[in-house]
């Protein structure tokens, strides 16, 4: 079972709702929070929220759009879509690439990083076989792209000859064309995961896919990458 907490400001009295999300079965409940409420009274919804949802086997949570006292929570845990972001940069290099129309074999992938981390160093040896050339922004990285060139043959570029698009694992670094920003606060570019086959409900698509990739039933070979489509502002002439 999992539950999901969702916020309104109008008034009301929180109770639990089935509700599906996308293929996943879930219980809802709404933290009714009107302006001016005391800080007490909306500690102890979101307490009676919390236990409800426990006490009916939820031991994950996913949240509603902006949500705003996820820090708060003590029983339930939010499902975090970073990791699987992140253990997915080889996939969405590759989304960057065609969202650039630019083929894999063509394109060159820059990996920035303040350090190596096995989330990095698994989309380059994902990508080896797949994409021209790879650039290794990291600090000290020199010895790891020398081994990528020794045991792929792939040419690994200086950061004078750029690339097409990047996978950042961090803020620090360089960035070369579309860049898909894969840590905390990041921004992923107008990209984003979906999975084949699966309709994901579009104000907690990313939650709902994370949950489906820890449980091991969503996989890479499932995955593919769309690109948002700006919304032209009403004052678009």
């Amino acid at each position: 079972m999992v539950g999901q907490l969702v916020w309104s400001r109008e008034k009301g009295r929180g109770r639990a709702q089935a509700a599906e999300l996308g293929p996943l079965p879930a219980l809802r409940w709404t933290v009714y929070a009107p302006e001016g409420l005391a800080p007490w009274r909306l500690a102890r919804r979101l307490r009676r929220a919390e236990r409800a949802l426990a006490w009916a086997g939820a031991g994950r949570v996913i949240l509603g759009p902006d949500f705003p006292w996820a820090d708060r929570l003590a029983l339930l845990r939010p499902v975090d879509p970073l990791p699987m972001l992140r253990a997915c940069g080889d996939v969405l290099a590759l989304g960057a690439l065609a969202a650039e129309g630019v083929p894999p074999n063509r394109g060159r992938v820059a990996l920035s990083a303040p350090r190596l981390c096995p989330e990095l160093t698994g989309a380059a040896e994902r990508l080896c076989p797949l994409v021209r050339g790879l650039l290794i922004d990291v600090p000290g990285g020199e010895d790891y792209a020398r081994y990528l060139q020794a045991k792929f043959g792939l040419p690994v570029s200086p950061p004078s000859a750029g690339a097409d698009v990047t996978a950042a694992f961090g803020p620090v670094g360089s960035r070369w064309g579309r860049s898909v920003e894969l840590y905390e606060g990041g921004s992923m570019g107008g990209l984003s995961l979906a999975a084949e086959g699966i309709e994901l409900p579009p104000d907690c698509a990313d939650q709902v896919l994370a949950l489906l990739w820890e449980r091991g039933e969503v996989g890479r070979g499932e995955l593919r990458v769309s690109v948002e489509t700006p919304r032209l502002s009403d004052k678009t002439r």
